[in-house]
């Protein structure tokens, strides 16, 4: 700020006094992460497809999970876990499954599965919310998804996400990669 200039309380103008010689950081570095909308339909074909995948994910049995989901195959390597857990590997995709009911959430979650192994990621988010929105003020689809994930051969390992990314209303999953 120039001392012979008077001093003007206007915000606005200060700041652009402070801010006159400033220039952006430049980098290179962009992100982009892939929003999967899965299809959501009443009609045959989603149907006939639902019952070809009755044994990929069931919805009966259900037990109730943890408020922190944590779970690795045996192998992995504890760095990765542990770099997962802290959100320190970037997703490629990821599921939203806020106010879906239980099968509508199943046709996603076979049809996000089957996208992410034919894109070959190997670390997504699937956010599936706390619960408080369900009639009983508790979790329908994290129990749902906690018990798939572990059925699920590809999937190494899961973890509750980071509060900026869901917290406990989300999971980062750690995908197998194909040979």
């Amino acid at each position: 700020m120039d001392p012979k200039k008077p001093k003007d309380n206007n915000d606005l103008q200060l700041f652009k006094e402070a801010m006159h010689d400033v220039t952006p950081i430049q980098h290179n570095k962009v992100v982009h992460q892939k929003k999967f909308k899965p299809v959501i339909s009443s009609d045959k074909t989603n149907i006939d497809r639902n019952v070809a995948n009755e044994s990929r994910f069931s919805t009966a049995h259900v037990p109730d999970c943890e408020v922190i989901l944590n779970f690795e195959r045996p192998g992995i390597q504890k760095a990765t876990v542990k770099k997962l857990r802290q959100g320190k590997l970037a997703t490629e995709a990821s599921l939203d499954l806020h106010g879906y009911t239980a099968e509508q959430a199943r046709s996603a979650m076979i049809e996000f599965m089957d996208f992410c192994s034919a894109e070959q990621f190997r670390v997504v988010i699937i956010v599936h919310g706390k619960g408080f929105g369900s009639s009983k003020k508790k979790p329908v689809i994290k129990p749902l998804i906690n018990k798939w994930l572990q059925e699920l051969n590809e999937v190494l390992a899961f973890t509750s996400a980071q509060p900026k990314d869901g917290g406990t209303g989300a999971v980062y999953v750690f995908l197998r990669k194909d040979k």
